[in-house]
């Protein structure tokens, strides 16, 4: 049976990138379905306020990653918050990056702006196990782009990876919620065109180191199979 995930997008890409990666849902399929085969996606625009009528609407869902920070005190926010708390109750759900400190927020962690960017290729070790995380890993190595981070995870949440820079980078909420800060959608090319394009407001030291760690292996596929793997079960 082929599954169908929900994408709930919590922003629109910028113009200037829109040509070359597209909407968040067309960078997930392309993703989660390499080869072209693998869930259907339904997409959702809830920054403009178009939500699902239902928490099990879709076999499970996907929120997105944003420019907007989750305590910028929209009311869409809210409501994001609102409808993954009730689509957690019977559906996987899985948040990245804005989504993952979504996620903190709605079950009531902290967020916060960092004092620094995650730009590059961060990687995080792997401290805890569930058996969905197929392959195994010691650590994940993925793209990253973000200032705010989860600073307190929900009470209840099992921390299963992150750095020193990011101690919460991968974690669940009971048993039907994942959440990952890194980007394992972001192809190379378009994080070293917003790294460029972000030089002002990451500063140049940063995006030069940022740039160089893309020859760095990363683990989009292996992140694909988890998250395919938990939305699945």
């Amino acid at each position: 049976m082929t599954l169908t995930i929900g994408i709930l997008e919590a922003g629109a890409v910028a113009a200037e990138f829109s040509a070359h990666f597209g909407t968040f849902t067309e960078a997930f399929q392309r993703f989660l379905a390499p080869a072209g085969a693998g869930p259907i996606l339904r997409p959702y625009r809830c920054y403009l306020g178009e939500f699902p009528q239902a928490g099990d609407a879709c076999d499970g869902w996907l929120i997105t990653g944003s420019a907007a920070s989750v305590y910028d005190g929209d009311d869409w926010i809210a409501q994001l918050e609102a409808f993954t708390r009730a689509a957690a109750e019977t559906q996987p759900v899985v948040g990245i990056c804005f989504g993952h400190q979504l996620v903190a927020q709605a079950f009531g962690g902290t967020v916060v702006k960092a004092p620094g960017w995650g730009a590059g290729v961060h990687r995080h070790d792997v401290v805890g196990r569930a058996d969905w995380m197929r392959p195994p890993l010691a650590s994940l190595a993925l793209l990253a782009s973000h200032q705010d981070q989860v600073t307190t995870p929900p009470p209840g949440a099992e921390v299963l990876a992150g750095s020193a820079f990011c101690p919460i980078g991968v974690m669940t909420v009971g048993p039907n919620v994942l959440s990952i800060q890194n980007h394992p959608e972001m192809t190379r090319d378009f994080a070293a065109e917003l790294y460029r394009m972000r030089r002002d407001q990451m500063g140049g030291e940063v995006v030069e180191t940022a740039l160089e760690s893309l020859q760095a292996p990363t683990d989009e596929a292996a992140a694909a199979a988890w998250i395919l793997d938990f939305l699945g079960r």
